[in-house]
């Protein structure tokens, strides 16, 4: 009977490697990582932190993409924000140090490999590390100011403008997105009727060309156009804001 090949082996966390991604820690805190910290993988559409349940590791990103996001009531998705390479999850170190239960729910987006610290040595780091400290607090800043954009952009802007501005956005390299309606209303924090309405009415207007899974942005100018109306309340000549304004006048 054939043996099994041997499982290809996880890689070794070095000081190297931790210096590499983490250029603020010192080779002392690196050592730390070499000494307690475990290297892990998760597929995308894993969850890594369910909401109300206790955290106990702290996640340093290697690899990939998590996404933190919150469900209200009646199941509308808001991503409050996403962790990337050489950052980690403010709200996993600050459960962990205090205890208190995750408050949103963070899944793997794109393949993930990180270092996961457990809790209570993490706990210990941030009293002993200034480098830490100082780590966590920049990543506290920058987290806050994306959800305070995040608390913004959903109470206070028209959908229709922050969808223009986000397919503006994603199809700055290439107009075809490969997408669903459900997908861009989690995105934007909106229902997924919203969002098939007012794309609907895009590509009554040639902004976008629609079909399953797919959204294609094919008139870019006049996309914008329409962003820098809904923006200032000005038209630009030639679109169809313009020949409404004229029409009213």
């Amino acid at each position: 009977m054939a043996s099994r090949p041997p499982a290809p082996e996880k890689p070794a966390i070095t000081v190297e490697s931790v210096t590499s991604l983490f250029p603020v820690f010192h080779d002392e805190l690196a050592g730390e990582f070499v000494r307690s910290a475990t290297l892990r993988t998760f597929p995308r559409g894993r969850v890594v932190y369910e909401q109300g349940f206790p955290c106990e590791m702290v996640p340093f990103i290697v690899e990939g993409v998590v996404r933190v996001y919150k469900i209200s009531e009646t199941g509308r998705e808001v991503t409050l924000f996403r962790v990337y390479p050489g950052q980690t999850c403010i709200m996993s170190t600050s459960c962990g140090v205090s205890g208190a239960s995750y408050p949103a729910i963070a899944e793997v987006e794109e393949d993930l490999v990180m270092y996961s610290v457990p809790s209570q040595v993490f706990s210990q780091w941030v009293t002993r590390y200034p480098e830490l400290q100082q780590f966590i607090n920049e990543t506290l800043a920058e987290r806050l100011a994306e959800m305070m954009m995040v608390v913004e952009e959903v109470a206070f802007r028209r959908v229709d403008l922050r969808l223009a501005e986000w397919l503006l956005r994603e199809s700055e390299r290439n107009p075809v997105l490969e997408t669903t309606h459900a997908r861009v209303a989690v995105e934007l924090g909106s229902a997924r009727e919203v969002i098939s309405r007012i794309l609907k009415d895009f590509e009554r207007h040639d902004y976008v060309a629609l079909s399953r899974g797919r959204i294609e942005v094919t008139g870019r100018e006049p996309l914008d156009a329409y962003r820098e109306w809904v923006l200032t309340g000005r038209a630009v000549e030639g679109t169809p804001m313009a020949e409404g304004a004229r029409k009213g006048a």
